[in-house]
């Protein structure tokens, strides 16, 4: 079944089909050379595709304040032709699946969400806000494109075109709002890499603006060869000579601080045994792309060597560590959360007395916090 470019799999629940339906229902108009204040609106650039080829858009709101959200969304990651033939379609096999080739369609309804949602105690209701959805397997900074062969034996091209797509997106964002005072940068899961990335392209179009905040949400693995990912995806050799050790995130988040100075606050969000983390990095060490306790416990020490690094090469970091449980992932392994920013929980979720959106408002205005410390204790696991 196919609507709006995107083909719904056979195999889904009736309920599946009916929800994935309804969010194809919905739709922004084209943006506009003078956008409303407050109303949605697609950015469609020409020749921007998703993995698969399809036609690739952004989502733009613009705001009745001189400020700019860039969020980056999530969906995976791809950096082989083992996982390039083994997409996420929805429908459960049995396969490993790494990543969504196309997230588009879901971007319009993603815009009711998180730190997007339109309520009263949301802060940055009044900012102009441009989403990224992600189809491109590349944490969004990808140029080139990559031969497979699929399951079924067919030649394939798997369309790493992220920073293609973020940067046509930037244009146009830039038009309408050419001279933002405050700008923050931010994504979860892929796009939190994304957010690491890419944070410095962001300022660089934006040179003027002196007030940025990068926040990075549940982005954390630990991979020998990241220098191989960045060229099968065709990153820029900007970003790809930043990467020096296993952590991309640290590396980034360090080359980001040591070019902009206090120019940019720096944010880093994770609960303490993240489900999908621990399982990538699962799959990274073993080849398996499952969770247990022993899984978990590894990662658990990861974050804490991760955090610990941060405040040492970074002092004035902001963290903010949760441990919400992870939903039907049963008690083996005591699994957390993945990702918050885009989640209504981001208004709900307390640590140290203190909620995610609360944290991340008073960081962006100056006050930059650390919570959820103590909750790092690998003993807690």
């Amino acid at each position: 079944m196919e609507n709006n470019g995107f083909i719904i799999p056979e195999g889904l629940s009736p309920e599946m089909v009916a929800m994935v339906e309804k969010v194809l229902k919905i739709r922004f108009p084209e943006i506009q050379e003078k956008p409303e204040v407050g109303k949605w609106y697609r950015i469609s650039p020409q020749g921007c595709v998703t993995s698969t080829g399809t036609s690739w858009h952004a989502d733009y709101r613009h705001g009745r304040e001189n400020r700019l959200i860039v969020q980056f969304g999530g969906g995976g990651v791809s950096w082989s032709e083992y996982m390039a033939a083994r997409p996420n379609r929805l429908v459960q096999g049995k396969e490993p699946q790494f990543y969504f080739p196309d997230t588009s369609w879901v971007a319009d309804a993603q815009v009711n969400q998180g730190l997007c949602l339109q309520r009263e105690d949301n802060p940055f209701s009044g900012w102009s806000v441009l989403v990224l959805p992600y189809s491109s397997g590349d944490f969004h900074c990808g140029t080139g494109d990559f031969p497979y062969t699929a399951l079924d034996g067919a030649r394939k091209t798997l369309h790493h075109h992220g920073y293609t797509n973020f940067q046509a997106a930037m244009e146009e964002v830039r038009r309408v709002m050419p001279d933002p005072g405050k700008i923050l940068v931010c994504g979860e899961s892929a796009g939190g890499f994304g957010t690491a990335l890419l944070t410095d392209a962001v300022m660089g179009i934006y040179p003027d603006c002196g007030d940025v905040t990068c926040c990075v949400d549940s982005s954390l693995a630990l991979k020998k060869d990241w220098d191989a990912a960045l060229k099968v995806w065709g990153a820029p050799e900007g970003i790809a000579e930043c990467v020096q050790s296993d952590n991309i995130t640290l590396d980034m988040l360090r080359a980001l601080r040591q070019k902009h100075g206090e120019r940019v606050k720096i944010l880093f969000i994770c609960s303490i045994r993240d489900m999908l983390l621990v399982s990538l990095q699962n799959y990274i060490d073993t080849g398996r792309l499952d969770a247990d306790k022993a899984s978990a416990d590894s990662f658990q020490e990861n974050l804490t060597r991760m955090c610990t690094q941060l405040q040492e090469e970074i002092p004035t970091c902001g963290l903010y560590i949760f441990d919400l449980p992870m939903q039907g992932a049963g008690e083996e392994g005591r699994f957390t959360a993945h990702t918050i920013l885009m989640e209504n929980t981001v208004f709900e979720q307390v640590v140290d007395g203190i909620s995610p959106m609360e944290w991340l408002w008073q960081a962006v205005n100056g006050d930059v916090q650390k919570k959820g410390l103590g909750l790092l204790d690998t003993d807690r696991g």
